[in-house]
């Protein structure tokens, strides 16, 4: 069965078909004048010297020992020694460093865009590959400028046998799979644990969007954090429930029940809602404030209908709350809680697309957070 799709997927489609269940390819899914837009390798070269980006360097060996894996940030004279052949630079977080790259996120809102992790971008030359892996998170890869060839498989890869003493996780051996070469504006989607590996036919730009949800110790150490900063009142576990039986070291099964029943009744509760909103919109790195001063005229932004745009790496994410119509709603790292009738200010904020000021007439002051925090700002029109 061909990986090639004739049209991209519903929404419905994508997630009764496709999501955590097999990969496929859309032919030419972004337009040419987005792809023109995208970060290109000097850029991308540029940022890989900064000392705050993620950056990796991988080279590919004649031997499967022999695959090296270098951090930055790198000099400018480390380039100039790679030669022209079998090298990947990989940057990661390129949707917070480059507006053009980050207008690809628009074209993923059939996915939960809250699980979003990043955009990566990766440069290669002819034979650059980071070989055959897996990865733990949804991701789709966007062919820039360049011609690929890549190799994904079938079904999730069960059992991992890695080349080792290396520094990568690199598959040791073959996998079962179709292959497929990709050119500008192609798109593949691969889930979580399909094996797949790409190698560049000509120099070529691939930007990865990768969607990554939280181990299960992350999620409990992070809701912990949260509780006790923002709610250090929550009362201790005092064993209200315990009977004779727990004398004096005996815990029994209705006992650790009790335990449990009072680790697990706060997600009922708004403390874990307003936590996750907060959680999964929070950005991997934190947006800059506006400038001083920058937006104290506020009420004439509205009086003004200035027109306002959302940048497209500023994650939103609105939930219900206990109370009856109300909403709890986080944009980047701000939350705020709203009335149902009031949604309308997250619809248009989601559009990303320029909208008049004015709808935040009974909300200046989250008007004035959300420019203060630049996940507004002033629209270029």
């Amino acid at each position: 069965m061909s990986l090639i799709l004739d049209a991209l997927p519903t929404t419905e489609e994508f997630f009764q078909e496709f999501w955590n269940k097999k990969p496929f390819v859309v032919r030419r899914m972004i337009p040419q004048e987005v792809i023109a837009a995208l970060i290109d390798e000097d850029h991308l070269a540029g940022l890989s010297l900064e000392e705050e980006v993620k950056s990796r360097l991988v080279r590919k060996g004649e031997k499967q020992s022999d695959w090296t894996c270098d951090h930055g940030p790198f000099e400018e004279k480390y380039f100039a020694e790679l030669g022209e052949e079998d090298w990947s630079l990989l940057v990661q977080n390129i949707d917070q460093y480059h507006e053009g790259t980050a207008e690809l996120l628009k074209y993923f809102n059939f996915t939960p865009r809250w699980l979003l992790d990043d955009i990566m971008a990766s440069f290669s030359p002819k034979g650059g590959t980071v070989g055959a892996h897996t990865d733990s998170y949804h991701v789709f890869l966007i062919q820039g400028k360049g011609e690929r060839r890549w190799k994904v498989a079938n079904q999730a890869l069960k059992n991992k046998d890695y080349i080792e003493d290396i520094s990568l996780k690199i598959l040791k051996t073959s996998f079962e799979g179709e292959e497929v070469t990709v050119t500008e504006g192609d798109v593949i989607y691969i889930p979580p644990n399909f094996a797949h590996q790409g190698v560049s036919l000509k120099p070529s730009l691939t930007y990865s969007v990768g969607f990554l949800g939280p181990s299960l110790s992350e999620i409990l150490t992070e809701f912990g954090l949260y509780i006790e900063e923002h709610h250090p009142d929550i009362p201790r576990y005092l064993g209200q429930n315990l009977t004779e039986s727990a004398v004096p070291f005996q815990v029994a099964p209705d006992h650790i029940e009790d335990l449990k029943s009072f680790m697990t009744d706060i997600f009922d509760q708004d403390y874990f809602t307003k936590w996750v909103t907060h959680y999964f919109s929070c950005p991997v790195e934190t947006y800059e404030d506006a400038d001083d001063n920058a937006y104290d005229n506020v009420k004439d932004i509205i009086a003004d209908n200035i027109m306002l745009i959302k940048h497209p790496a500023v994650k939103i994410m609105f939930t219900p709350l206990k109370a009856p119509q109300k909403y709890c709603v986080s944009a980047g790292d701000l939350t705020f809680e709203l009335d149902f009738s009031d949604l309308f200010l997250v619809n248009m904020m989601a559009q990303e697309a320029p909208f008049s000021a004015e709808i935040f007439t009974p909300h200046s002051e989250i008007l004035q957070n959300l420019l203060n925090r630049n996940i507004l700002t002033i629209a270029k029109i």
